[in-house]
């Protein structure tokens, strides 16, 4: 049976390892995505370390045993530059005027839910030493300006073996 930890370990390795994720944080964040697994001794990453992939397990009680699941919670962080290197809080989609409507998005939200959503399939088919049963997104459409973040939890199912 593979350790929790090391299923942890492999899934952040995937991501870590794709170019695609590695040119879409250069292009956003105007750096290379750090990916973290388990918690940190002195502090949880915050914007010294974004963008930021952290992954933990989330707490187990008897229940998982019996199921044969483990749920990892895996947050993404990041503070979004704009093309000029601006932190981005909105994006104006189409300005509102005297006699039109306007449409205004949260531009970092929108940003760092995209990366997440390209992130799911790296996590689905990284092969991390357990079946993945589920896939959770947690929205978070509140800006908490810089730091913007978005949550996946991933359920593996780990079978007993019949040897």
């Amino acid at each position: 049976m593979i350790s929790h930890r090391t299923v942890m370990a492999n899934a952040a390795r995937a991501v870590c390892d794709s170019a695609e994720v590695r040119a879409y944080c250069l292009a956003n964040f105007g750096r290379g995505l750090a990916v973290h697994v388990g918690a940190y001794g002195d502090a949880v990453p915050g914007v010294k370390q974004a963008p930021f992939f952290w992954l933990t397990p989330v707490e187990e009680n008897d229940a998982v045993n019996a199921d044969e699941t483990f749920t990892v919670r895996m947050v993404l962080g990041g503070c979004v530059k704009g093309p000029n290197g601006e932190r981005v809080i909105n994006n104006v989609v189409q300005e509102r005027t005297e006699t039109e409507n306007g449409l205004t998005i949260n531009g970092g939200n929108a940003i760092v839910e995209d990366l997440r959503d390209m992130i799911i399939p790296i996590i689905r088919n990284a092969k991390a030493g357990a079946r993945i049963s589920a896939i959770r997104r947690e929205e978070n459409d509140i800006s908490h300006f810089p730091l913007e973040w978005a949550v996946i939890f991933v359920e593996y199912f780990e079978p007993e073996s019949l040897t």
